[in-house]
């Protein structure tokens, strides 16, 4: 149970819940997803909406993330440089590559995705800023927990791995071989195990030897063969190499704790 300030904490599920989705809320599911009472909640959104922090939209009576969470974003962004100089290289990840390019952070057992730069392909990756999914799963994750101990990996996952598709991890001895590939290989690697019609491949960010990010390239099943996939490791690896020059430059970046 959090000893924080409550009412402060439920403003907070709300909005965290409400950045994980595509499509909108209702009422009754963002009562579900936070485990706020109908009779508590409404008055929380109503003053949400009236800051404009969600917007309310009454045809479908659904509720999203307002302009105020987006220009609070954006002012973050513009105030941290590397953020910047990371997105500008995803720029020229998705420029080289046609693919989309994402760029996390851990948060305990989880990655959270903190920037995205689409491609000009019809078919999207169909993902948000604010997502929150299993390290364990993601090429991002796993791009920063290789070097993790059994143990490390067992405190963060108590009850366990609960697979997203039928090609997710599953035992711990399984996750030890994967990550001593991306040891190996310089690069993690995600086959299906979030989205069944997704590969991603991703390369951790380091300052000064310290693990601070991910970026990565995600492709649909059907447009991913042998070249593809070598043009994309190959440039995240060169751009990995660019950033982590500039970012060694830097005073040390305590981002997200």
């Amino acid at each position: 149970m959090s000893t924080g300030h409550m009412p402060t904490i439920r403003v907070l599920e709300i909005l965290q819940v409400l950045s994980a989705e595509n499509t909108g809320l209702s009422l009754t599911q963002l009562s579900d997803k936070t485990q706020i009472l109908k009779g508590t909640i409404y008055p929380i959104l109503k003053t949400l909406v009236e800051h404009r922090y969600i917007n309310y939209d009454d045809n479908s009576q659904l509720y999203y993330l307002g302009i105020a969470c987006s220009l609070l974003s954006r002012s973050f962004f513009e105030k941290s440089y590397w953020l910047k100089m990371v997105h500008r290289e995803m720029v020229h990840i998705v420029d080289e590559c046609n693919e989309v390019c994402q760029m996390g952070i851990l948060d305990g057992a989880n990655v959270l995705y903190i920037d995205k730069v689409q491609s000009a392909q019809k078919v999207q990756l169909i993902s948000n800023i604010g997502t929150r999914l299993p390290a364990i799963y993601s090429a991002l994750g796993k791009a920063m927990i290789f070097n993790y101990s059994d143990q490390q990996i067992s405190e963060l996952y108590p009850s366990g791995f609960t697979p997203l598709t039928q090609y997710s991890v599953q035992t711990l001895a399984e996750l030890r071989l994967q990550l001593n590939a991306v040891r190996e290989n310089s690069y993690a690697v995600d086959n299906k195990e979030i989205d069944e019609e997704t590969i991603c491949y991703a390369v951790s960010l380091r300052q000064r030897n310290n693990i601070i990010a991910a970026i990565s390239v995600s492709i649909p099943t059907f447009r991913i063969d042998e070249p593809k996939v070598n043009q994309v490791i190959k440039t995240l690896l060169t751009s990995r190499e660019r950033i982590e020059q500039e970012l060694n430059t830097l005073d040390n970046i305590e981002f997200y704790t």
